[in-house]
């Protein structure tokens, strides 16, 4: 498909922009009902719909663009950012486009500019492009953008995706070879955690080079803890990164695991769609059940279950849970969260049936826990049965087997920085 003709299909669609005005308010309100701060909400929508960054002179020419959605995918990001020499790392420009994961970047310290991903129309592409005069792009994980995608075809600038994890839905939905003439183009490799999917994407993009690497939230600084932690008893089971459609497993788990001689620690994905639950909640447990905006530490916790309503918490409560089941799993329609995180911290980590974007992670903890389930009275049984001692045999297979991967992950860091290099 000559480029001539992308230019005139993309052109039909970008009459949306008539409608900027009302799709920015509607965003707003949005925010609003998400009870998101209102300086928040209005730098968003100044950097996402109207280009705010505009005003500012970029720090540096010829920046290197790396694109992560939200939170999950800027973990991963920074991981790859932080393997980059201090020279590669101030021409990053990182792009999100949740107001999450721009707070938790942002509160960061770090050498890299962050702004909001712009809308996806040739006229914010284009201007954003050359305002920081983008050579080159990263895409990470799964993200594609159409608008973005053609632009940086039209100005022959390259793009790789790594970390990649595409369902299968994804799959045939790129599986067009219309779509694929717009928009894989520019890209010109593509780094995905597992062989059986690199095998279904061959089909896909026939003409890009497909790689398998470990996924990016591999741990590569495993020295973070201390060993009196890990060894100590830990009466406390979290429930993390449920969704609003896990809620029926959520109860029914909370009901099981009440029983147990533990305190339950519950943190939801996103804690302003809960409400009504714990309504519901305090209702049925009443004295047992407390909720907390601040999480200090385990000694403030007195109740038998407690609802955490704060962001970036969860390392520091993984550091004190005996067990951890991680939501996002539960429900087909989600894709999983990092399953490696509670279990670098100590914690036990249990989690659903459905984790297509955490498959590495899946085979990965199978080799060292041969017994996993996914259902719940399965999961009940074994945190009923998990020992101290279990826990921290786990915990130190998790790390030997760590190291002996890790190296592939930083060889991996090291090609994607010489791509960088390269002109």
């Amino acid at each position: 498909m000559k480029k001539i003709f992308k230019v005139c299909l993309l052109a039909i669609v970008q009459f949306i922009l008539f409608l900027l005005p009302f799709i920015a308010v509607y965003s707003f309100f949005k925010g609003f009902r998400q009870q998101v701060s209102l300086k928040d909400n209005l730098r968003h929508i100044g950097q996402h719909y109207f280009l705010g960054f505009l005003f500012s002179k970029p720090k540096v020419n010829n920046c290197i663009m790396i694109h992560a959605i939200s939170l999950g995918e800027a973990d991963a990001a920074i991981n790859l950012i932080n393997s980059f020499q201090p020279q590669i790392r101030q021409k990053i420009i990182l792009t999100v486009t949740t107001i999450q994961a721009y707070k938790k970047l942002t509160n960061q310290p770090n050498d890299i500019t962050i702004v909001y991903f712009p809308f996806d129309s040739l006229v914010h592409q284009s201007l954003f492009i050359h305002h920081f005069n983008i050579r080159k792009a990263i895409i990470i994980e799964h993200d594609f953008w159409p608008n973005f995608l053609a632009t940086m075809d039209l100005l022959d600038r390259e793009i790789i995706l790594l970390n990649g994890h595409f369902s299968d839905k994804t799959i045939n939905r790129l599986n067009n070879r219309y779509y694929q003439a717009l928009l894989f183009s520019p890209i010109k490799k593509v780094f995905v955690q597992t062989a059986e999917l690199k095998t279904k994407m061959l089909p896909v993009m026939p003409n890009v080079s497909i790689s398998v690497t470990p996924t990016y939230k591999l741990p590569l600084n495993t020295t973070i803890l201390d060993i009196k932690n890990i060894n100590s008893e830990r009466k406390i089971i979290t429930l993390s990164n449920f969704h609003p459609e896990e809620l029926n497993t959520v109860s029914e788990l909370l009901a099981k695991l009440v029983k147990l001689d533990y305190k339950i620690i519950l943190v939801p994905r996103h804690i302003h769609l809960f409400d009504n639950l714990i309504k519901k909640w305090k209702e049925v447990y009443q004295n047992r059940f407390t909720v907390i905006t601040q999480w200090n530490n385990a000694d403030n916790i007195t109740a038998d279950i407690t609802f955490v309503k704060s962001y970036g918490v969860l390392s520091k409560i993984y550091s004190l849970s005996h067990a951890t089941i991680v939501f996002g799993s539960f429900d087909p329609s989600l894709k999983g969260h990092s399953l490696f995180e509670p279990i670098l911290y100590g914690s036990m980590v249990y989690y659903g049936p459905y984790f297509s974007s955490q498959q590495y992670m899946d085979e990965f903890l199978r080799r060292i826990i041969t017994n996993i389930k996914h259902d719940t009275d399965s999961i009940e049984q074994q945190i009923k049965h998990l020992s101290t001692h279990d826990r921290i045999d786990i915990y130190n297979k998790f790390m030997v087997n760590i190291e002996n991967e890790k190296h592939i992950l930083i060889n991996h860091f090291k090609e994607i920085e010489q791509w960088i290099k390269n002109n």
